[in-house]
């Protein structure tokens, strides 16, 4: 079973982020078993929020909120911190929306000895690009990490991603964007990985 936490703020789609990465997960045909379900605090835009997913070639039994996380996918870097790395199992990897490279990351942040692959990707600056903003003129990123996860470790690859946003979204020019905005982030995606 493969356990993920997703970082964000309100409005930002982590929830929605979740539910397409777990039917990426089915349609890859590698995980039939997904959970995928939100936590909120105060429910208000920009409020943090966290979202839960797993995914598993076997029953998931437990419904209970991770603890600790194969991966951990952060929408939004304000809210990441040593609060965040804390979660991250060793061996698992983090995700993050940044213009900063991984070797900045891990030098900004106290990771200590545990072995973590880092991942980035400026998820905002192709939302901006692509004018895939919400109502309020903000960047809307929860499509693009597809892209990053595909990239990943996990075996779902970017047909799969395509196919769980467009059964989400409907056909149209905007989940054309969102497909392409996945397809830039896999592209641009930096990894350090540490084993």
């Amino acid at each position: 079973m493969i356990e993920i936490i997703i970082y964000g703020r309100g409005g930002m789609g982590a929830v929605t982020a979740g539910k397409i990465l777990a039917e990426a997960a089915i349609l890859s045909n590698n995980y039939p078993e997904v959970s995928a379900f939100p936590s909120f605090g105060t429910e208000r835009r920009g409020a943090p929020v966290m979202a839960f997913c797993r995914i598993s070639d076997e029953p998931i039994w437990t419904r209970a909120q991770i603890q600790q996380a194969d991966y951990v996918i952060v929408l939004d870097e304000t809210v990441f911190g040593n609060h965040v790395i804390d979660r991250i199992k060793t061996g698992g990897a983090l995700i993050l929306n940044t213009w900063k490279c991984p070797e900045d990351v891990r030098n900004m942040y106290d990771f200590g000895d545990r072995k973590i692959t880092i991942v980035t990707a400026d998820l905002t600056q192709i939302a901006f690009d692509l004018k895939l903003l919400n109502r309020e003129n903000q960047p809307i990123v929860n499509t693009s990490v597809l892209g990053v996860i595909a990239k990943s470790s996990i075996k779902i690859t970017l047909d799969d991603a395509k196919n769980a946003i467009e059964n989400k979204f409907g056909k149209s020019t905007k989940t054309d964007l969102n497909v392409k905005a996945a397809n830039m982030a896999a592209e641009q995606a930096l990894v350090e990985e540490v084993k």
